[in-house]
């Protein structure tokens, strides 16, 4: 009698935890039929494999930012500077110049000192003063050179001459250096001009204002 009664008990609790589970899904909402179904080909896809189709799209997107990029920047060594994030100071200083029209227009190269490069002559915003224009037109005209080079063309130079009209040695000691600036390996070639990065200034002027 009591193993009977056991079992009765047994399946009455089985009854109630199937009446549970029923009134559940009666409440859960069914999914949506708008939900996107994942290809049966990706569903069995390994981690590595899921990795490597990641690594593709990300390829693709890179591609593709690069390709719009370029198509707004390239046109020239002007514009490439002013719609993009590498050299922001020397940018800044550039394009209050009155050598900016210059780059602007003409097939140059642009050797432009990195933000670190400032460190040395921390009053550069004064040459955005009204009264020391002369002095910041003079500061840019000495990181110009009035034809354009790519970075190996420009290496194979012993000497060069800068938009101020003075003549500086390239040495290719310890690396390359331009009156003793040093230069980064590589060049931004542009429709118009090209763009050389340098860790050192080449000149900064005097500023007494």
């Amino acid at each position: 009698m009591t193993r009977i009664m056991t079992t009765l008990t047994f399946c009455a609790c089985i009854l109630s935890s199937c009446s549970s589970i029923d009134s559940k899904d009666k409440d859960t909402p069914l999914p949506s039929s708008d939900k996107k179904e994942i290809p049966e080909g990706l569903k069995n896809l390994s981690e590595a494999e899921k990795r490597g189709m990641n690594l593709i799209k990300r390829r693709l997107e890179d591609k593709n930012n690069t390709a719009q990029a370029q198509e707004k920047n390239m046109s020239s060594v002007y514009k490439y500077l002013t719609t993009s994030d590498e050299y922001p100071i020397f940018t800044a200083l550039m394009s209050k110049s009155a050598i900016a029209k210059h780059i602007h227009s003409q097939n140059v190269t642009v050797l432009a000192p990195v933000d670190k490069a400032f460190d040395i002559f921390p009053e550069y915003k004064k040459l955005l003063r009204e009264e020391n224009k002369e002095l910041l037109d003079a500061f840019i005209s000495y990181h110009v050179v009035n034809m354009a080079y790519d970075y190996k063309e420009f290496t194979a130079n012993t000497e060069l001459t800068v938009h101020a009209g003075e003549s500086f040695a390239l040495t290719n000691k310890n690396g390359i250096h331009f009156n003793g600036a040093h230069v980064r390996s590589g060049s931004i070639n542009t429709n118009l001009g090209s763009i050389i990065g340098m860790d050192d200034l080449i000149f900064y002027p005097k500023i007494t204002k």
